[in-house]
């Protein structure tokens, strides 16, 4: 494709000339622009993220395409961009609230790099948008380029510091005085990541993306086998006890990506000047079948989440990834499925589903895809209907953290006065109303923090066999931390329904009198309790004591399926046989 400039002299000034009006724009928007936007903050997203999307994609382009073609798209591209970043922000009342949920900033981001490639191969001459070879070439060479570069930007800093701290063992602190100036920082950053940028073109022949596609190939092997592991224990664990209260779906959207990228990558262009191997091929063939299991399984761990706790606007975003990833597998399957020329059908898909992602993330900054509205709408439909109680709700981050959609959300909530807990709902909304924290819209009602996990453990907390009871000071000895862990994890649910909570009352051990208390908890988001209370011999109250595992491994990721057993009342005590050595008027035990 053709180059920026003619000369590499005049390439090297156009883009760094790009890259320093980039950093004084940076520099302006950040410092000097908030004086004056004050009472205008929309405007100011928009001229930010103008900004941004416009030097960014000038960058990006200046070296594939020649200056001016690269500089048009670049205003082309950036106002659309910056037009749904501002547009979505509607959906709050400040920006600031807006940009805190990540999913704004997470999705323009993907927005912004997915189509750079279809713009250089549109405008490049003699290409067309959908030329596959320039499609993969030009989306490796963006990631190579702006890494090395970026690092250049690194090592350019790092020799400053240094030498400014050289200088200063002679007292003299120029350059500290001048990196100390917002300004110089900007402008020094940009002009240095242009400058770098218009280098790395220059020598395209020899930075290219072929050592990262290699090295990339060689993980091929690892991550199938991998896969292959993970897919087969699933049939063996069950899809339930698999994921247990661990939330997976992050871990398993990751893994489908990550193996979308790695078969792209074994698979190259196709070209005859870059034949790929027989054995890549086979790893490729292989990762492609497995696909669709493993985005699958990860559709399959948000739903869980939903169905035990309803969505959220995490969920709604997570459940359009998995979406994608599911998309890739269903593609690469059926690409597989038509025998020889299922390579040449995969970097079809991959053009397909890159138009396809472009438009997801464009439908989150749309009405299609409200990621606030759709949760909300979810959580009223919950309550409605009875999944979910007055004190499940989270009605902090639904009427707070939601915007319009969350207080339209507690609108219809209030709405609902012939469900049988509009009374406790009612209650809890009033808190809300007059709470200005989290903190006291969970403790507003004017009750000790202890009392109330101790009333909300004694009614909810499960106690098995059935017809045993909790020691009256049981609760009283436990300490603040484990009071509110075993209520938090008893308003949670697990896989199965129940509350992800268990006491078991039982004679854990034989030379003591009496019954200990084994207690299992699993709170959202956090490790498992899992420990045995012993009443003290010489002392009122329990002591602690954790397990110590014989068979089956730590149970902290799937405390859920263990839950589920002893509420069900599947388990048995089993003596153990354990030996102590006597020597020397010494007895030693290591059975710990």
């Amino acid at each position: 494709m053709t180059g920026a400039t003619a000369s590499p002299l005049t390439g090297r000034i156009a883009l760094g000339l790009i890259g320093l009006a980039g950093g004084a724009a940076a520099w302006a928007l950040r410092d000097v622009a908030p004086g004056y936007l004050a009472d205008a903050p929309r405007q100011l997203l928009f001229l930010r993220s103008l900004a941004a999307a416009f030097f960014a994609t000038a960058l990006a382009l200046a070296g594939p395409l020649r200056l001016w073609p690269a500089l048009a798209a670049a205003a082309v591209f950036a106002l659309p961009l910056a037009g749904l970043m501002t547009w979505a922000s509607l959906r709050f009342d400040t920006v600031a609230v807006y940009l805190d949920t990540g999913h704004p900033v997470a999705a323009v981001a993907l927005l912004w790099f997915l189509p750079l490639p279809f713009l250089i191969a549109a405008i490049g001459r003699g290409t067309r948008w959908s030329d596959y070879a320039v499609l993969f070439d030009q989306s490796w060479m963006i990631v190579v380029r702006f890494t090395a570069s970026w690092l250049f930007v690194g090592l350019v800093w790092a020799v400053l510091f240094l030498s400014n701290a050289l200088l200063e063992i002679v007292g003299i602190d120029l350059i500290a005085r001048l990196i100390a100036r917002g300004e110089i920082v900007f402008l020094l950053s940009g002009l240095t990541l242009g400058l770098a940028l218009a280098v790395v073109g220059e020598l395209s022949d020899y930075i290219s993306s072929e050592l990262l596609l290699l090295l990339l190939r060689l993980l091929l092997p690892v991550v199938l086998v991998v896969i292959i592991v993970f897919l087969g224990a699933v049939p063996f664990r069950g899809l339930t006890q698999l994921f247990g209260e661990f939330s997976a779906a992050g871990l398993l959207l990751a893994m489908a990506f990550g193996a979308t990228m790695l078969i792209s990558s074994g698979l190259d262009t196709g070209g005859e000047d870059r034949p790929v191997g027989r054995l890549t091929c086979f790893f490729a063939w292989s990762l492609s079948l497995l696909l669709p299991a493993l985005a699958g399984l990860a559709l399959f761990a948000i739903w869980l989440r939903v169905q035990q706790y309803g969505l959220t606007p995490d969920r709604v975003f997570a459940n359009a990834l998995a979406g994608l990833a599911l998309g890739y597998g269903l593609a690469y399957a059926a690409s597989l499925l038509g025998g020889r020329g299922w390579a040449a059908r995969i970097r079809r898909a991959n053009v397909l589903m890159a138009l396809v992602a472009i438009a997801t993330f464009a439908a989150v900054f749309t009405p299609v895809l409200n990621l606030q509205k759709i949760a909300a709408d979810n959580q009223v439909a919950r309550f409605a209907t009875g999944k979910a109680s007055a004190d499940e709700l989270d009605l902090w981050t639904i009427g707070r953290d939601w915007g319009p959609a969350g207080a339209a959300a507690l609108a219809q909530l209030a709405a609902l006065t012939e469900h049988p807990e509009a009374t406790r709902l009612a209650e809890r909304l009033a808190l809300l109303n007059d709470a200005e924290s989290r903190h006291a819209f969970d403790h507003g009602d004017g009750i000790d923090d202890g009392a109330r996990a101790r009333a909300e453990i004694a009614s909810g907390l499960p106690v098995r066999p059935e017809g045993a009871t909790l020691p009256g000071d049981l609760l009283e000895s436990l300490r603040p931390w484990e009071l509110q862990q075993i209520a938090q994890a008893c308003r949670a649910r697990t896989a199965n329904g129940n509350p992800a909570c268990v006491a078991l009352v039982a004679d854990f051990s034989e030379p003591r009198g009496g019954d200990e208390v084994l207690v299992v908890a699993q709170p959202p988001g956090s490790a498992a309790l899992l420990r045995a209370y012993f009443r003290n011999e010489d002392a009122p109250g329990f002591s602690m004591r954790s397990p110590e595992y014989l068979a089956g491994g730590a149970v902290y990721r799937t405390a859920g399926s263990l839950i589920d057993a002893l509420i069900d009342g599947t388990y048995s005590l089993e003596p153990v046989p354990l030996n102590a050595l006597q020597a020397d008027g010494r007895r030693l035990f290591f059975g710990r």
